[in-house]
C-alpha cells in the first residue's frame, strides 16, 4: 500500500465520507475511486489536484512526499552529465592511445619482417 492510497483512505475516513461521496466530487465512478483506495491503479493528476483541493491539503501531502528544497537533485544530475562528460574524454584519449601503439608495434614488425631499419 502506497502513502498515497494510505492518505486517500485515512482522509476520507477522517471527514467521513463515503467512497460515492468523494467519487461524485470528482465526476467518476464509485468503483473507479475503490481502485484508488486499494492502489490498483493511481489517479490522474487532475483527480489528484481535484482530492488536494477537497480535503485542502498540498499535492505532496497527499501522495506522502516529503520535500526540501535545497537544490540536491539538480546538482546531482549536474555533477553526473561533468562526469559523464570527462569520462567520454579520457575513453576517447585512452581509445586514441591504444590505437597509436598499435600503430606503432606494427610499423615495428614490419620493419623488422622486411629488415626495414
Amino acid at each position: 500500500m502506497t502513502k498515497l492510497t494510505e492518505n486517500l483512505k485515512s482522509l476520507r475516513l477522517q471527514y467521513k465520507l463515503s467512497h460515492q461521496i468523494v467519487a461524485e466530487h470528482l465526476k467518476i465512478t464509485k468503483a473507479v475511486y475503490g481502485k484508488f483506495e486499494v492502489g490498483t491503479t493511481e489517479p490522474p493528476l487532475r483527480l489528484m489536484i481535484k482530492l488536494a483541493d477537497l480535503y485542502s491539503i498540498s499535492l505532496d501531502d497527499l501522495v506522502g512526499r516529503e520535500f526540501a528544497a535545497n537544490g540536491q537533485i539538480i546538482n546531482q544530475l549536474l555533477m553526473k552529465k561533468e562526469m559523464t562528460k570527462e569520462i567520454n574524454v579520457l575513453v576517447k584519449q585512452l581509445g586514441n592511445q591504444f590505437i597509436q601503439s598499435k600503430e606503432a608495434d606494427i610499423v615495428k614488425r614490419l620493419k623488422q619482417k622486411f629488415d626495414l631499419n
